[in-house]
């Protein structure tokens, strides 16, 4: 999906994620589409989107969208909090895991009293689980910084620094993550993009496939898509 993220409208439809495809696209937009302007592109971490704007804008600025790396992270968590689960070699540890999917997820002012006191009982119990929570806490609140770009680099280094001292892999694929695409994560200090409002259209997009009750023919689906969305 091609979006405006000024007018927040759909602008094209690709039939695949292919780097190729999308260079087509770029060098030659459907009429109507002037991207002569071009100044930043938000993205989500596919390296072929980012490759393919490099590509053919060379100097517009590429944003990793602030969503899914955050929704990355949320992975990992939920992966290491499984595989504590799984590990877990009494029936009281099991129970005492239950249930934390959403809580170590959840941002600090949100949390309830009960919540806290959760926490305090996991940071006694699985450090890691507890650190990993606090380490989500912290990119949030990095992200919510004004600061200058050269700052935020430097402070999520440290966080990735911070975040491979917990020696978890699932972690450590997440840092390499950061740092294969640190340019274009820290680029969000210089022009405070997200494709966030990109969820809405593809919950509209779900509605209408339901409406239809499927549409096989992919020019028949951009071109509904564009006319509901667009």
């Amino acid at each position: 999906m091609l979006t405006d993220l000024t007018r927040r409208i759909v602008l094209d439809i690709l039939p695949d994620r292919k780097k190729e495809t999308l260079i087509t696209w770029l060098r030659r937009p459907p009429d109507g589409i002037d991207l002569r302007k071009l100044a930043f592109a938000a993205t989500d971490l596919w390296s072929h989107y980012r490759a393919a704007v490099q590509t053919v804008f060379p100097k517009v600025a590429v944003v990793a969208d602030r969503f899914h790396v955050v929704q990355n992270l949320h992975a990992v968590i939920h992966n290491v909090r499984r595989d504590a689960q799984s590990a877990a070699s009494t029936e009281e540890e099991r129970k005492q895991l239950n249930g934390l999917r959403y809580l170590l997820l959840k941002n600090e002012h949100n949390l309830t009293e009960s919540d806290k006191r959760r926490l305090e009982v996991l940071a006694d119990s699985h450090p890691k689980l507890f650190r990993l929570w606090q380490l989500r806490q912290e990119l949030h609140d990095w992200y919510e910084v004004r600061t200058t770009p050269d700052a935020a680099s430097v402070a999520l280094e440290q966080w990735i620094q911070d975040a491979r001292k917990l020696g978890i892999r699932h972690l450590d694929s997440f840092c390499d993550t950061l740092t294969n695409w640190q340019t274009e994560i820290v680029n969000f200090f210089h022009h405070r993009i997200t494709s966030g409002f990109v969820e809405g259209m593809n919950s509209k997009i779900r509605v209408l496939k339901r409406i239809a009750f499927g549409i096989p023919n992919h020019d028949h689906f951009r071109l509904r898509i564009i006319a509901f969305c667009g």
